[in-house]
């Protein structure tokens, strides 16, 4: 075989890389997926083809998982396998993030985004929930608790926003500078996200990296629209964290960059009778970083509170 040959084979290999790595990404978030047992469904809310995804048996307890802001379904798909043999598990992706996506016009504040949640579970035929959320995800549904006390079995606050922390994070005091840190609007931008949102940067393929990059700097006009709708009213949890009546765990990574750990005594002081759970070495998204050890103190509080969830055998 000829040098030229060889470098023309060569040549198409490399063009057909480049040209299947949007491909090469959606593959993978596929096959997480499937290993979750995900089962992706949607539904009309308000202006929004919501997109959630289910997992596990129908007639089980229903445990819905809320992701944070910029996030979507897939933070959840490492901590879903967990609990998919005990539980319904219901991820939506929120309005105006994920699949759902964004509608210009529509309003993001934190209340009209709890009447969507309602809304969605009475849709689903959902009287009650075990109700999860990480970030905004908490924030959300925190107040949703407190609203609808009688539609949540137990509240799970993983590093939740909601309150005024005592101590600035590095995002907070970038944030009182005009900053979002968490937008992604250049290619670099995304390397500094996963050092801000976890302890210990993951590695990620190129192709994936590059694919949720080019995604988020598509979508950075449009939620920084949406953050300035959720936060932009500072309707702080303070005054309302005593509707609470579920059990509750707050749990925290101790190295938050985002939202700090100091937030922890606000959340405790707000709802008393709250266990406080805290993983070291961790930064702030939990479920995805240390999924285990956030789901066995999850486990261990759901039985303390009369709802005992076993650990499945294996582990996708």
């Amino acid at each position: 075989m000829n040098d030229w040959l060889v470098l023309a084979i060569l040549a198409v290999i490399v063009i057909a890389a480049v040209y299947t790595r949007p491909r090469w990404a959606d593959a993978t978030i596929a096959l997480l997926r499937r290993l979750a047992g995900y089962e992706m469904r949607t539904v009309d809310i308000d202006g929004f083809k919501v997109v959630y995804f289910e997992s596990g048996p129908q007639d089980a307890p229903a445990l819905l998982l809320l992701h944070g802001f910029g996030g979507d379904a897939d933070n959840w798909t490492f901590f879903t396998p967990l609990f998919n043999k005990q539980f319904r598990v219901i991820i939506p992706d929120l309005p105006g993030f994920g699949q759902t996506g964004y509608v210009a016009g529509a309003d993001y504040a934190l209340y009209s985004q709890v009447g969507r949640l309602r809304e969605f579970m009475d849709y689903l035929k959902v009287e009650r929930a075990h109700v999860v959320g990480n970030s905004m995800g908490g924030y959300i549904g925190a107040a949703f608790a407190a609203n609808h006390p009688e539609r949540v079995l137990s509240l799970g606050l993983f590093n939740a926003a909601g309150v005024d922390m005592p101590r600035k994070s590095p995002f907070y005091e970038a944030a009182l500078e005009g900053r979002n840190l968490l937008l992604v609007r250049e290619r670099d931008d995304f390397e500094r996200l996963l050092t801000l949102v976890y302890h210990k940067k993951p590695w990620l393929p190129g192709y994936l990296k590059q694919a949720i990059t080019a995604h988020s700097i598509k979508v950075a006009g449009d939620q920084d629209i949406i953050f300035q709708g959720v936060f932009g009213e500072r309707v702080w949890l303070d005054t309302h964290m005593q509707n609470i009546k579920a059990p509750t765990l707050i749990l925290w990574g101790d190295d938050d960059r985002v939202l700090d750990i100091s937030s922890v005594d606000l959340f405790k002081a707000g709802i008393p009778h709250a266990d406080v759970a805290i993983i070291p070495a961790c930064g702030h998204v939990p479920m995805l970083e240390k999924p285990r050890e956030t789901a066995k103190l999850y486990r261990d509080f759901l039985a303390r509170a009369g709802f005992p969830a076993t650990l499945p055998g294996e582990t996708p």
